[in-house]
């Protein structure tokens, strides 16, 4: 499916049953799955006019951002979350 989650052999996944309260989506609650880029001096100084996304993406990671997909994944192996919505919100990032 595209993912890849850093861990080899079986995964237990999660599937929300759903109930009358949460009008059948399986989900209690929210959860958040966010891309943040810390502003750090470094990305002060690449971020101009015409800059290299590929650049800025590199070095962002190399700073620790994690991206939108990480963090859903993330969020996914912990129960937080279930596969169907990682691929909804990461689905570009195919």
């Amino acid at each position: 499916m595209g993912l890849h989650v850093g861990r080899s052999g079986k995964l237990d996944g999660f599937r929300g049953r759903g109930c009358q309260r949460c009008r059948g989506t399986g989900y209690k609650g929210r959860t958040g799955i966010h891309e943040v880029l810390p502003y750090s001096e470094t990305i002060k100084k690449i971020t101009v006019k015409n800059t290299d996304l590929e650049l800025l993406r590199a070095q962002a990671i190399k700073e620790g951002m994690v991206n939108l997909r990480e963090n859903a994944i993330r969020k996914f192996l912990d129960g937080a979350t279930t596969y169907q919505e990682v691929l909804r919100v990461t689905w570009e990032q195919f």
